[in-house]
């Protein structure tokens, strides 16, 4: 999922540059240490002859997210407290929901026939240290709003860490003026939306190490330039020199994005920045 502001487009220049660092959680070591084993990059390769079964979605649901039974075991929560830190809009909905009638649901694609799939709900393994900064949060303080206070460490690391990729990247020209001041309103529009897209259980989806703001904000930028430079995906004539640049940004943004699902692959960002326009970087160098 892209945050960008389509009516104030980014027509700046930048590298991809280096995946950022976590920033400093309020998580338990063994908690983050298993979210990131878990969360590892693993690319979705389809057959020859284009068919996915539908084990196929369970062996990928399995690879890459824990389900309700697991999540309660991992992260010594019960499914009451998970549900009530959810319906508080504390932490994370499930990234998808498989229902017994045979859907996969998600906030992202919406419902999409599964017969055979696994009911049940999904989250990444990142949501374990999502839990443990809100359990952290309602320890340490009984007198303020408590989704307000986790609303506001959010959008504050989220704004932190697109002021250095707007130095670093690409230039978020609705967000931050010339010098790198923020401009209020363009930045606020962002930080609101990715609080909303985080609650909504996109970036567990979508961002292949969604355990910070920071590796959240990488994500979506390096999605926003790659869409900016790359006519969403639709460039098919590439110099030599626009072909390594564009090449090199796709493996940062590949490394980034989580493989999606079998079932959505054909309609993800995934598949027309990545697969669609390394071919195209392809057939253009043919044709030169």
């Amino acid at each position: 999922m892209n945050l960008h502001n389509p009516h104030r487009p980014s027509p700046g220049v930048g590298t991809p540059g280096e995946a950022p660092a976590n920033m400093p959680l309020p998580l338990n070591p063994l908690i983050a240490q298993l979210a990131h084993a878990v969360t590892k990059n693993t690319f979705y390769n389809r057959s020859d002859n284009g068919y996915r079964h539908m084990t196929e979605l369970n062996h990928y649901l399995e690879r890459h997210f824990l389900n309700e039974a697991q999540l309660t075991h991992a992260g010594a929560i019960s499914i009451d407290e998970l549900d009530a830190l959810i319906h508080d809009r504390l932490v994370p909905a499930p990234s998808y929901v498989v229902t017994e009638a045979g859907n996969l649901c998600s906030f992202v694609f919406g419902e999409m026939a599964a017969p055979g799939a696994t009911p049940g709900r999904y989250f990444p393994p990142s949501q374990l240290i999502w839990i443990d900064r809100a359990r952290h949060a309602i320890a340490c303080d009984a007198t303020e709003d408590t989704a307000v206070r986790l609303k506001a460490q959010f959008t504050t690391n989220f704004a932190t860490a697109l002021a250095t990729l707007n130095l670093s990247t690409w230039r978020l020209r609705d967000s931050f003026d010339d010098r790198g001041a923020p401009i209020d309103d363009g930045l606020l529009a962002r930080t609101d939306a990715a609080w909303e897209h985080f609650l909504n259980g996109t970036f567990g989806l979508c961002v292949a190490n969604a355990m910070s703001e920071a590796h959240i904000a990488y994500k979506e930028v390096l999605q926003e330039k790659l869409t900016q430079i790359s006519d969403n995906g639709r460039q098919t004539k590439f110099s030599v020199q626009l072909a390594q640049s564009t090449n090199e940004l796709i493996d940062a943004y590949a490394a980034a994005a989580m493989p999606f699902s079998p079932i959505e692959y054909a309609s993800s960002s995934r598949k027309r920045l990545v697969e669609d326009l390394r071919e195209n970087i392809h057939r253009s160098a043919g044709a030169a």
